[in-house]
This record gives structure tokens, sequence and C-alpha cells, in this order.
């Protein structure tokens, strides 16, 4: 080997071995420096309200490596109580504790050469963040001073360019405390866990509206949550929850809403009939959701929302008493109006729903059952955004389901948002189907049932508001026979043959049109009763019209229920009578 050689590799391995001592050197002995610059600038960012600790620092500069261990961010109680005695305390303070940060290959030859910082790796273990709110009613008159100037300005005297290619946070437990004079509220979240993709802070990131926030994705993963009311009724739970910012999507899975216990439970509870009420979803999915929106002013906008198949079950117990109250203005799309949280979303479609509604009747005792299967359709413009409504005042909704599974109904909602008296429209058709599946609800409820009705269509086109329902339907069937019910001392139900006999002869229209060709419109005007609900006032407007459709005018209906008692009573005459007359008979043979 040529000397010359030698005094390059002699003088490289030198430098390399000067290198890596001073690096060594530097990495030693900035330690303490590091350590006492962090505490500083946390006491004088956060005006000495938290401290920040940890078990250990450790830095590289060869590898550009560190880390920090059990890292702690604690509120200084001392200092907050005086900052309560001064008016100043804010609202909101953060515990945090981290078993362990990691910066991986955070890149130094790039700060000395071109003020770039380029981090391949942040990992964050196991954080455990806690808030704590306590009102402070001084801080809603404190105008807060915000700092306009943008993360790029904030760092540009420093560094020309800041980026990270991952930032990890595994195995989050974060936890909410609302403190008020009496108690403390808490909501827990567990196993939580957060990827950030390629963030970027330069010059022109900052106008990038592709990005969030400087990042070009983040990845949320809820895996399970369960909230139980403050009035230990129901509980709202989800099996998981997962947010993709780079697709713009929010979904929920196993979204459950339910009472914590059994409804005989639940109504000895309440002591009253009210709607008892179970609500699950298998999928809910959140599209084309504008997330900064939501971030800046908390309003939630998207383009669409999935619910793909699912169960709605509405109960009530009738032998209970009725908590009696003003239902004028709360119809559906009233509360929508009047909710707090703004929302503003195109479309709610809506896949493969059921819907029941049963009800224990007050004088029979019974549990009578309609239901409304394989639901679907769409919501067009489901908003409570002012600004929105200015361009489109209607909220439109096009549904189609099966009544008792069976019968295909179509029903068509318009709703004017603005209007004060809540004005509506409805509009819709049921295709063929036999009616006596409806004994399901009749039966029970009533003590009658359909012998037989061959129901061809039914259509209706109604218009309403607050106060009224008007409109027309049409309701043409045939083969209309009902049987009126006694039930025996055995607890057995028979017919009454006479007063069913009385009642399909001379009080109900067995066909439309009717034995003389006269076809029946229900014309129907209704004035709703400031007690019944929207759901109520519309099945009572439309079963106006079905009365007038199958001849029942309100003097033929007193008429069958009149037939139907007095039958009842001519029963229970004769059948004593007759238990008399035999009994004598029976003790004659015995003597």
């Amino acid at each position: 080997m040529k000397p010359i050689w030698k005094w390059v590799i002699g003088i490289v391995t030198g430098l390399l071995i000067i290198v890596v001592a001073g690096a060594w050197y530097l990495s030693r002995h900035w330690k303490p420096i590091l350590d006492a610059q962090i505490k500083e600038a946390v006491i004088r960012s956060t005006d000495s309200l938290y401290l920040i600790g940890y078990e250990d620092l450790d830095f590289n500069l060869i590898t550009g490596n560190a880390s920090i261990k059990s890292l702690r961010l604690t509120v200084d109680s001392g200092r907050y109580a005086e900052l309560e005695r001064m008016q100043q305390a804010p609202d909101n303070v953060y515990n945090i504790r981290i078993e362990n940060l990691q910066i991986r290959s955070f890149h130094p030859r790039r700060i000395l050469t071109d003020r770039r910082l380029h981090i391949d790796d942040i990992i964050i273990d196991t954080p455990d963040i806690h808030i704590v709110n306590k009102y402070h009613a001084y801080n809603d008159t404190i105008a807060i001073k915000r700092d306009t100037q943008t993360l790029y300005q904030r760092i540009s005297g420093i560094l020309n360019e800041l980026s990270v290619s991952n930032v990890l946070f595994n195995d989050i437990h974060f936890r909410f405390s609302k403190k008020t004079d009496t108690a403390t509220n808490e909501t827990e979240l567990h196993n939580l866990n957060v990827k950030v993709r390629d963030i970027l802070i330069d010059s022109i990131s900052q106008f990038d509206t592709t990005r969030f926030f400087h990042t070009r994705a983040i990845d949320v993963d809820v895996p399970g949550f369960r909230y139980e009311t403050p009035d230990s009724f129901y509980y709202a739970s989800f099996d998981r929850l997962q947010i993709a910012t780079l697709y713009r999507q929010v979904t929920l899975t196993g979204l459950k809403y339910a009472p914590r216990m059994s409804k005989d439970e639940f109504y000895k509870r309440k002591k009253m009939a009210k709607e008892m009420v179970v609500i699950a979803f298998p999928t809910i999915r959140l599209e084309d959701i504008d997330l900064q929106r939501f971030v800046n002013n908390q309003k939630i906008h998207a383009g669409s929302l999935h619910i793909d198949s699912g169960t709605v079950v509405i109960s009530n117990d009738l032998r209970y008493p009725k908590h009696v109250t003003d239902k004028i203005g709360k119809s559906p799309h009233q509360l929508l109006r009047k909710m707090k949280q703004p929302l503003k979303i195109d479309s709610v479609v809506l896949n493969n729903i059921d819907i029941s509604y049963a009800e224990v009747g007050r004088k029979y005792q019974k549990e009578g059952k309609i239901t409304f299967d394989r639901t679907g359709g769409v919501l067009y413009n489901v908003t409570n955004d002012s600004l929105a409504l200015i361009q489109n005042k209607t909220m439109r909704a096009d549904l189609t389901t099966y009544l008792m599974d069976i019968g295909k109904l179509n029903v068509e909602f318009t709703f004017d948002m603005l209007d004060k008296r809540g004005s509506h429209t409805y509009k819709g058709s049921l295709g063929p189907m036999n009616g006596k599946p409806l004994n399901r609800i009749i039966t029970p409820l009533l003590n009658a049932e359909v012998a037989s009705a061959n129901i061809r269509r039914l259509s209706f086109d109604l218009s309403a508001d607050d106060y009224r329902s008007k409109g027309s339907l049409r309701f043409d069937y045939n083969q209309m026979r009902l049987n009126l019910l006694t039930t025996t001392e055995e607890g057995k139900k028979g017919s009454m043959k006479v007063a069913s006999f009385l009642a399909n002869s001379f009080i109900i229209n067995d066909s439309n049109p009717d034995a003389n060709g006269q076809y029946h419109t229900g014309r129907i005007n209704y004035t709703r009763p400031h007690t019944y609900s929207f759901f109520k006032t519309l099945w009572q407007s439309l079963l106006q019209g079905i009365k007038e459709c199958a001849g029942i005018s309100p003097e033929r209906e007193r008429k069958i229920m009149n037939a139907a008692e007095d039958a009842k009573k001519a029963s229970e005459r004769t059948s004593g009578f007759f238990k008399r007359v035999f009994g004598k008979k029976d003790r004659g043979k015995e003597d």
C-alpha cells in the first residue's frame, strides 16, 4: 500500500473517531442541558400551570434516535387553585402519561445543512390522557386571543421544513371527567389506536387542501364504547369506530341503544305508559364528511349517511297511566330543526331495516303488534343549517317497506323545514295483500278479527301541519268479513256470530266498489289533538279515510260497537238461562 493511501485512511479513521467521540460526548453532556430547557419551556409556556417529568431521556446524534421513558405532564394543583382565586383558571386541564416515546431517524445532518427536520417515525406507547372539565362562569366573558400565525410561520425562524413519515399512538386510554358542584361524571375510552401519515409543514403544504391539518392521512380506531344514560334506563354502545381522513369516512359498527332492564322491569320502574325503544344497527357509514369543518366549527357536513340493515323496536304498555304532554311542534323534522348540533347531510340511505311497534291494550290486556319489514329508501337534504335551508327548505323522504312483511308500501314525505306550523305532505300506495295478517294488531287490541279481506290497492295523498291533515284516500278491496270476538269462561276466544253478521251485513261494505257499484273515496279532514304524536296523527288521519271507504261513518261505528256489547250481554243472559234450566233438570234426575 502506498504511503499516501495510508495517510488518507488514517486521516478518515481519525476523523470518524473524532466525530463518534464528539457525538457521544455531546449526547452525554447535552442531556442535562436539554432536561433543563424542556422543563423551563413547559413552565414558561403554561404560566407555571403544568409540570413535566420523566424517568430517562436518551438521544443519539449518530443514529438520529431519541427516546423518553415514563413521560408525565401534570397539573400543579397549587398553581391551579391560585388561578381560580384570580379567576384565571381554564375550564379544561390535562394530565398525560406516556410509558415510552420513541423518535426514530431524525436526520440531524439535514438540520445543519438545509434547515430541514425529517423524522421517520414517532412512536407513542400506552398514553394515558385525562381531561378534567370544571365550568367557570368568568371564562364566558373573557375574549380569547387567537394566534393567527400558521404552523409554518411559527417554525420558519428555525426550520424551512418539518416532516414526519409516521406517528403512531398505540393503546390510548382516554378519560374525560366533568365536575360539577354535586358530582363528577366520567367518560372513558380504552385501547384507542391512531396512525398519522406523512406530516409536512413548509411554505407550500399550508395551502394544500388535500391535506388534513398538514397530514396526508389520519386513521383512528376505537374498539368499543358503552355509555349509560343519567336516568339509569338506557345505554348506548358500539363495537368499533373507525375514522379515515384520507377517504373522508367514518364507520360505526355494532351500534345499539337499549334499556338496561327487561320490559316488565322497565314499566314497573317508569310507572307510566311510555314508549320503550330498542335500536340496533350493525353498520353505519358516514361518507364524504368534511372533517376540517367539524374540527374548526363542530359542524357535521357530509355527502351521505348509510344505514345497512338493523332493527327499530318500539313498545308501549297502556295498562299504566299515560303521561300526557303537548306534542305540538315536536314532529321529527321540527326536532331536527331545533337540534343544537349543526347538521347537513345530502342523503341518508336506508337499507333492509325492520321496524315494529307493539302495544299492550288497556281494555283486553293483550299485546298487538304491527311491523314494517325490509324498510329502505333515501332521505334528501337532512339539515338544520340555516344557510343551507335558505337555498333549499325542503327535506324529502322516499321510502319503501313491507307491511306485516307482505304488502309493499311506498311513501313519499316532504317537509317544509322553515314553516313554523310544521307543514308537510305525504302520499303513497299499498300493494295487494291478504288482510288477515293484520289480526296480529287488531285482535289483541280490539277483540275482533279479519275473517277475510282481499286488499287490491290503497293509495293516499295528504297535506298536513301541526293542527290539521287534509287529503284523500282510495281503498280498493273485496271479500271483507269481520268477526267480533268474545272470551269464554275458559279463556278461549269465540265469535259473536249474531253481532258479526249484523256488522258485515248492515254496517261494513264488504267491497269497494260496493254491492251497488258505488265507489267510495275517503275524504280526510282530521283535526289533531295536541297530545297526539306525529305518527299517531298520521295513522288516525289515514284511518279516517279507510273508515269512509269501508262505509263506516261515525254513526255506523257506534252501531258496530253497541252491537258487540249488546250481543255479549245477550250471550251472557242466554247462557245463564240455559244453565239454570238444565241445571234444575240435572238435579231432578239425581233426586
